[in-house]
């Protein structure tokens, strides 16, 4: 026996000689086909291929294309290294920048959101600690902690303020570990937190004002999305403190309006004394949308824990599925629209396009099985592939506002032409990324991100456009506070691998802020935890 053992042993030395020299000739290939793949020949000759711009094909192709998508993400990364640099140098400390005339911008939404809080500065800072761009982070931390100052005298938007300053902080803190962060955004919870006093459902009023709020008596109405929309953000705190109070408060009016409505799809307003909905339309659109996105987030954040949520989520998506399918005719897909009494609406605005994001995050997370799961992803492909119309359709490339479809020749018309930098399509196709791997949604969003180079970049960042069918389309001279949040952010983790920011682990709020989930929801302060860069 002892001399059959010792008579294998040069054989498992031979094998393991030709499996190495083997693993030696298949990398010395690979990397001869991307060299290869660097060149294409056209009628002057070759022309260099940026890395960027591969076509992957053949035995190697799975390896291309995680190279390729290295490039692009880095491609992204060295674009938000761009904006900071262009914000860093003509609006420090600002709320935004005009990227064009270089200069600084005071306030969000024409003053009606918030002014005079660096709002831009908070909403980059954990897209900075995603892309691991240290030193910058660093030098916003820095402004954030020493100048950022909650005791002054201003109106906001409660709704605005929660999901960029608040969710911005608690974000950036659960990123890092910083404790300084976590004790900034406690000071700002303290603050907002008696909005919730004002009505017995504990359903806020939106305009508020600091330096602490007071309780305004409870009438009136409030937009869905608006008092819906802050539940991720006020447990986030009670993680960092140890407190379940900042959970509690923002839970309850939640609680009121799903117990006071038989309709889990709600019109868009709802009384505060009473929570029931008031309003003449249907849909997952402006004015609704973030609500319907809190319900599964809120779940997930929890640690899919809560029955409640998941379950009013999963009422939701079936009578969208039931009720507001728009199939435009001639076309290979279709989208969730508007109810107004009986008739839907051939519209499709940007804003929506978040909700098959939402649809795929819930299939990923496993709020729905089998069947079900595969109906709602094929929903949510088939919407996606609508949303992206919205950039596919116009002659720049960039995104338009509005489009809308002729409902007998299916025609498709750009109903409102302006580029904003909003995030709601490249977000669903990130999220239909990281549920199919297919990499056509991949190819989707960067032929996007090329239009965003080519007609958005100035030398003082990046900015919206007045008419995308326009080229070159006019710029609008803004820089949005979400497009350091969340466009920049989704583009890049759409081409990074899933490690760069696990699903698992995180919940990006709707402001693509990163929370960290909550295991039982356990309370506590959290360790920082280590992102990998590819």
């Amino acid at each position: 026996m002892a001399m059959f053992r010792r008579s294998r042993a040069p054989r498992r030395a031979f094998i393991l000689l030709v499996a190495a020299a083997w693993l030696l000739f298949c990398t010395y290939m690979f990397h001869g086909v991307l060299e290869v793949q660097l060149n294409i020949s056209d009628n002057a000759g070759a022309q260099e291929v940026p890395p960027t711009e591969r076509q992957c094909s053949g035995l190697f192709a799975s390896w291309c294309e995680r190279h390729v998508a290295q490039y692009r993400a880095e491609a992204v990364r060295q674009g938000m290294m761009h904006a900071w640099q262009g914000y860093k140098s003509y609006a420090w400390g600002a709320d935004e920048i005009h990227p064009k005339s270089k200069t600084a911008k005071t306030d969000i939404m024409g003053g009606a959101g918030i002014a005079g809080m660096g709002v831009s500065m908070v909403d980059a800072l954990s897209t900075l600690k995603v892309m691991q761009l240290d030193q910058e982070f660093k030098e916003g931390r820095d402004w954030v902690v020493d100048k950022l100052n909650f005791e002054r005298t201003t109106t906001i938007s409660f709704f605005e303020t929660v999901i960029r300053i608040l969710g911005g902080l608690a974000a950036a803190h659960d990123l890092s570990g910083d404790p300084q962060l976590g004790a900034k955004a406690q000071d700002l919870a303290d603050r907002l937190l008696p909005a919730f006093d004002s009505a017995p459902t504990g359903i806020i009023g939106n305009t508020v004002s600091l330096p602490l709020v007071q309780p305004d008596g409870g009438s009136g109405s409030t937009v869905l999305a608006e008092m819906g929309t802050n539940v991720l953000e006020f447990s986030a705190i009670s993680s960092i403190t140890g407190d379940d109070k900042y959970r509690r408060a923002a839970e309850k009016p939640l609680r009121a309006v799903h117990a006071a409505n038989e309709h889990a799809l709600m019109f868009e307003h709802v009384d505060r004394q009473t929570a029931l909905e008031t309003g003449s339309t249907r849909g997952v659109g402006a004015g609704t949308d973030s609500y319907y996105e809190y319900l599964i987030k809120y779940w997930v954040l929890g640690g899919r824990s809560d029955e409640h949520f998941r379950a009013r989520w999963e009422a939701v998506v079936d009578d969208v599925l039931r009720k507001l399918i728009v199939s435009p005719p001639g076309w290979p897909f279709s989208f969730a629209s508007d109810l107004q009494g009986d008739s839907l609406s051939p519209v499709l605005e940007h804003l929506r396009c978040f909700f098959p994001g939402s649809v795929a995050l819930g299939v990923m997370s496993g709020a729905v099985q089998g069947p079900k799961a595969q109906l709602y992803l094929e929903f949510a492909a088939n919407m996606t592939l609508a949303c992206y119309q919205l950039y596919n359709s116009s002659a720049s490339g960039l995104g338009a506002e509005r489009i809308s479809f002729d409902q007998q020749s299916g025609q498709l018309v750009i109903s409102d032409g302006r580029y904003w930098q909003r995030p709601e399509v490249i977000e669903s196709i990130f999220y239909m990324w990281r549920a199919t791997k297919d990499k056509r949604w991949r190819d989707m969003g960067w032929r996007m991100w090329r239009a965003i180079e080519k007609h958005a970049r100035w030398e003082g960042g990046y900015s919206g456009a007045l008419d995308v069918d326009a080229v070159p389309p006019e710029s609008d001279d803004v820089s949005q506070s979400w497009f350091f949040a969340e466009t920049l952010k989704y583009f890049y983790l759409l081409f990074s691998p899933d490690s760069a920011l696990s699903l698992q682990d995180w919940v990006l709020n709707t402001e693509a802020h990163p929370l960290r989930v909550q295991s039982g929801r356990q309370r506590g302060s959290r360790a920082a935890v280590r992102l990998k860069r590819q």
